[in-house]
């Protein structure tokens, strides 16, 4: 099959015709161009100093469309750099700066510098080029969007995930990664259970409420409607499709993340809408 490039975020289609809709960035066919299996792409490559995305081009964008700055923001990549910089994530919303000290204010959530930890990479042995060509593959992969929420005494947090899923079906067993910086991850390792809101297309306030903002300074589920699940005392958002309940059987650490295996106690149903997908955020918020 043909393969169609997306001039905007640089996401790779395949198929005899480019898709009606980028699933990454959300721009039409008109900007996708036929990819030749022998094609040699030596435009110049610019990157964005505020969120590190790469623009393909002579000149560099008019607009970052992952941030919003201008060109003035782009610096010019040569193929041989390495970045030795530091890097440091913000544990609000998980964006990541390039520096040798963390950024002023989080250009995507608004936090000080305060709220930034150095992030520790282990070398996984791929070049800059080969692991950006790898994850514009991963790209292709279908994730949903969740609430992950726990409890620590009277305590209750909740953050925005994509990356639980369901893992044996006998018997019912899930899992999910946090970030061990995370107060959710905290919650979640000293009370050993977590619950799943599962979000719906029309959730995009909730991303907002749970990931630009951190339960370190506000508690999240004060203003919402929720029930507390019978088996864990976790909260579940009535806004959302439905609520899972899991009791932690299994805790991985896998350096930056924890990954925590449940078993699937309980849950409760609140709407049949169509859940939400990582892939049509991105294309609608």
């Amino acid at each position: 099959m043909k393969k169609w490039r997306c001039t905007v975020c640089n996401y790779v289609h395949e198929g005899n015709t480019p898709p009606e809709k980028c699933p990454i960035c959300g721009v039409g066919p008109d900007k996708f161009v036929l990819i030749e299996d022998t094609e040699v792409i030596k435009e110049k490559k610019w990157r964005c100093t505020v969120c590190n995305y790469i623009h393909v081009g002579d000149t560099p964008p008019e607009k970052c469309p992952v941030c919003g700055v201008g060109p003035d923001k782009f610096v010019l990549v040569e193929d041989t750099e390495v970045i030795k910089e530091k890097k440091w994530r913000c544990t609000v919303c998980n964006y990541i700066h390039v520096g040798d000290t963390p950024p002023d204010v989080c250009p995507i959530c608004g936090v000080g510098p305060e709220k930034f930890v150095l992030v520790e990479e282990a070398d996984d042995g791929l070049t800059d080029k080969k692991r950006d060509a790898l994850q514009t593959l991963l790209f292709n992969v279908s994730y949903g969007l969740y609430i992950i929420s726990s409890v620590n005494d009277e305590k209750l947090n909740g953050m925005v995930s994509n990356t639980f899923i369901q893992i044996t079906s006998t018997p019912l067993k899930a899992s999910v990664c946090l970030g061990k910086g995370t107060l959710t991850a905290e919650y979640v390792k000293k009370s050993g259970v977590f619950g799943v809101s599962i979000l719906g297309k029309d959730n995009h306030d909730l991303i907002k409420h749970f990931g630009y903002q951190s339960g370190r300074d506000v508690d999240k589920f004060k203003t919402l409607s929720y029930v507390t699940g019978e088996k864990t005392g976790c909260p579940g958002l009535l806004e959302t499709l439905c609520f899972i309940e899991c009791e932690v059987e299994q805790t991985i650490d896998l350096g930056t993340h924890y990954m925590f295996i449940g078993k699937v106690v309980d849950g409760d149903g609140f709407s049949k809408e169509e859940p939400m997908t990582y892939a049509y955020y991105h294309a609608t918020r």
